[in-house]
């Protein structure tokens, strides 16, 4: 019996280790560069539409004060790769949209399952939860022709702090601009 239980454990412990991906290994990123996009004249920047953030429903992050915080670390990442933040006649303009929707176990939710009193198709609190979408679209400042976007989505965690909330979505700022062209010298 003790013969078995070591190497069982060890087993556990390694599934266990695999399958909480964590905040980290949750966001998926997409990046999507326009293939003809010529970056060597691109020199400054500036965000679109400054000031006019459609609500996205979620109180922490419709904050202005939450909004200023991330606004500053996207231009700390911007000034990292090259790039000079100005809005006399910028070279790039930068929109940021952020969204959320509620998603829900598809299987558990189907229709076809209603009429049957099956114990797994109960609804628990964990077949239900919010994803966030953040979209960056880089655009040509004199064209206004797009030359770069990216997309990250994640499930979002309930009862994380402020701080926790921001400090995540720097780092998926982070992860996003990381696969933006740095300016060419």
């Amino acid at each position: 019996m003790k013969r078995l239980f070591v190497p069982a454990l060890m087993a556990l412990a390694v599934l266990a280790a695999c399958s909480q991906k964590g905040f980290e290994g949750s966001v998926d990123i997409t990046p999507q560069p326009v293939a003809d996009a010529n970056f060597t004249a691109y020199k400054t920047w500036m965000f679109g539409r400054e000031g006019q953030y459609p609500p996205t429903g979620l109180d922490h992050i419709d904050q202005p004060q939450f909004r200023v915080a991330a606004g500053k670390h996207f231009a700390d990442e911007m000034t990292k790769l090259g790039y000079v933040n100005s809005t006399d006649n910028p070279d790039l303009v930068f929109l940021l949209h952020i969204a959320s929707e509620q998603k829900w176990d598809e299987q558990k939710m189907d229709d076809v399952y209603k009429g049957y009193d099956m114990a797994w198709t109960q609804v628990t609190d964990e077949d239900i939860w919010n994803e966030g979408t953040i979209i960056i679209f880089a655009m040509d400042g004199k064209t206004g022709k797009q030359v770069w976007s990216s997309t990250a989505q994640a499930r979002l965690q309930d009862f994380v702090g402020y701080e926790d909330r921001l400090e995540r979505f720097n780092k998926v700022i982070t992860k996003m601009l990381a696969d933006f062209p740095p300016r060419v010298q």
